[in-house]
């Protein structure tokens, strides 16, 4: 379920480092409260990390300055049934950022494997950085495949039927 606390899509969501003024984490807690089965979506919750916008910006980039949903803020909610958090905007900045630095970096280089190699490097240091934030870093071999025939049993049954308290 995706949920209203003052998220917004993209980098530019708060021209400020918002604070519990802006964020509603007290509304995760009383719809989690309510329906403790149903997985809460952050939609909207990049972080929009500083450094990378730095980068962009030392390297040709002209970004205003621009805040997102702090790392604790996002921990926060995953405490309180928030299991999924969009952070593309994250992403999208780190291989901006890596790709500009490094072409300002090497002009004279063009060779798109190079220049995409530091991109998903940067990209993927975001995921593992999150990964440890979230408290999720080391759990995928613990996730249990069901094969589609058994989650359509458990659909069918009702038993991941959404319970309100």
């Amino acid at each position: 379920l995706a949920i209203a606390i003052g998220t917004s899509h993209g980098a530019y969501k708060f021209s400020r480092p918002p604070t519990g003024d802006i964020l509603d984490i007290q509304r995760i807690k009383e719809i989690h409260a309510r329906i403790p089965n149903t997985h809460l979506v952050m939609h909207g919750s990049s972080s929009v990390p500083q450094e990378w916008l730095e980068v962009i910006n030392q390297f040709g980039g002209e970004i205003p300055e621009t805040y997102g949903v702090p790392v604790a803020e996002i921990v926060e909610g995953i405490k309180h049934g928030v299991r999924k958090v969009n952070i593309d905007t994250d992403l999208r900045l780190a291989s901006t950022g890596a790709i500009r630095r490094f072409l300002g970096q090497n002009p004279a280089e063009f060779d798109p494997r190079k220049y995409l190699a530091v991109a998903t490097k940067a990209m993927k240091d975001i995921c593992l950085a999150r990964y440890d934030a979230f408290g999720c870093a080391g759990n995928a071999s613990k996730i249990k495949v069901d094969s589609l025939e058994v989650m359509f049993k458990r659909y069918e049954s009702g038993e991941l039927d959404p319970k309100i308290n």
